[in-house]
């Protein structure tokens, strides 16, 4: 039985780390392949697969989680949030629509084209996230190391046959992220599928109300590109994107740290010393996130080439960001334990509204390096917020004490979001 579990943890730690494996190579051959300005675009749209499945989803995949925590079998689960895919398509047209036009009306009609497909077919990714967040509840941790296998196998795989015969645009690069989109559905779409009842329905105001969070998760790393393409155009979004994965190297070990201290503790655990742990894992990660910002300048002109010289100093910075939010994991894990899942959706919320705000409010002040930092202040202010959220010193956590202190079973600490990049 041990062996089993082993084997599982093995195979849901390959499929979580696939990704980065493979972004680690194809990340260098895009940028070289493409330059910054096209980097740029596709940095854009590929945030945008991601982005735009929350907003759609309209909140099913936790609403359809909650059914099965209250008894309801997976089958009927799926069969009820299906009842919203119309509207989740209609919300997914939109947005890739508007996307279009918003970041990138400079390219040709033909590139224009690959992008909205690419975009529109989000739609695909809403219903992933529901069958993913039902396997979830049921633990079928080998349907989720399944997705993120498939699609990190089908990227690297296509965009290293593309290189070897030299064909990579925007377009190929577009038309192999979607083949990898319509595969990772095809891989886990038969899960759930059965036999069903019709009397059970998604409950709409849970739904919307468990949005935020999720709007928040997926937003809070990702902003900070979509603004720089907004206010300072496709080469410097190109060469911040570049920075931004060279960071994001650090997330993995440090998230994985974070999830491996805070996850399985009981309430009593959960609640002693509970700032010198976290604090102790923000020293150590920090360290860490020192020794990798000073590497930027060798290893990012090693992997990407000369032409991204301007990522070095923006990677150096935004490494603290990335090692800021990751560090939050450890928080984060025990205040969801400890039932204050809702606050951290609120300081999500926070810390993504502050960066926006202070984009805006730079003004001609905006650079490249004035955003990095930006963004690694958001980060800190999150981290900030989940301290005291885990403290009980969050306006709104004090009227929970008593119903925390009366419980005495552990509850298990509810996944984020790990699908980056």
């Amino acid at each position: 039985m041990k062996l089993l579990a082993d084997r599982r943890l093995a195979v849901l730690v390959a499929g979580q780390y696939s990704p980065l494996l493979v972004q680690l190579v194809t990340g260098p051959i895009l940028a070289r392949a493409l330059g910054p300005a096209d980097r740029g675009y596709l940095g854009v749209a590929l945030i945008l697969v991601a982005v735009i499945p929350v907003f759609a989803s309209i909140g099913t995949p936790a609403a359809a989680r909650r059914l099965v925590a209250e008894g309801s079998d997976v089958a009927t689960a799926r069969f009820a949030a299906a009842r919203f895919n119309p509207v989740i398509l209609v919300v997914t047209l939109l947005m890739s629509v508007v996307a279009v036009y918003v970041w990138f009306s400079g390219l040709s009609p033909t590139e224009l084209l690959a992008i909205f497909v690419l975009l529109a077919l989000s739609y695909f990714g809403a219903v992933r996230m529901t069958i993913l967040s039902l396997a979830v509840s049921e633990g079928s941790t080998n349907i989720i190391a399944r997705y993120q296998i498939v699609g990190a196998c089908l990227s690297g795989i296509g965009i290293c046959s593309l290189a070897a015969v030299d064909r990579i645009d925007i377009v190929t690069v577009c038309a192999v992220y979607i083949v990898s989109q319509l595969a990772q559905l095809a891989a886990i779409f038969r899960y759930g599928r059965g036999h069903h009842r019709r009397d059970r329905g998604i409950d709409w105001a849970y739904a919307l109300k468990s949005l935020p969070g999720q709007i928040s998760d997926v937003l809070l790393i990702r902003v900070d590109q979509l603004l720089c393409s907004l206010f300072l155009g496709a080469h410097a979004t190109g060469v911040y994107v570049v920075a931004f994965s060279y960071a994001f190297v650090a997330f993995p070990l440090v998230h994985s740290v974070g999830l491996r201290i805070s996850g399985g503790k009981r309430r009593d655990e959960l609640l002693k010393n509970s700032v010198r742990v976290p604090l102790t894992v923000l020293a150590g990660a920090l360290c860490f996130g020192v020794v990798w910002s000073g590497a930027a300048v060798w290893v990012v002109p090693l992997l990407f080439g000369g032409d991204y010289a301007e990522s070095v100093p923006l990677a150096a910075i935004l490494t603290f960001g990335v090692v800021l939010f990751s560090s939050a994991t450890v928080n984060v894990q025990a205040a969801v334990s400890l039932g204050r899942a809702h606050l951290i959706s609120v300081i999500g919320l926070v810390a993504v509204c502050l960066e926006v705000v202070a984009v805006v409010f730079l003004g001609s002040s905006r650079t490249a390096t004035t955003m990095a930092v930006v963004a690694v202040l958001a980060s800190a202010v999150y981290y900030t917020l989940s301290l005291l959220v885990r403290q009980r010193s969050f306006p709104g956590a004090g009227n929970r004490a008593s119903f925390e202190q009366g419980e005495g079973e552990p509850v298990a600490p509810a996944p984020q979001s790990a699908e980056r990049g």
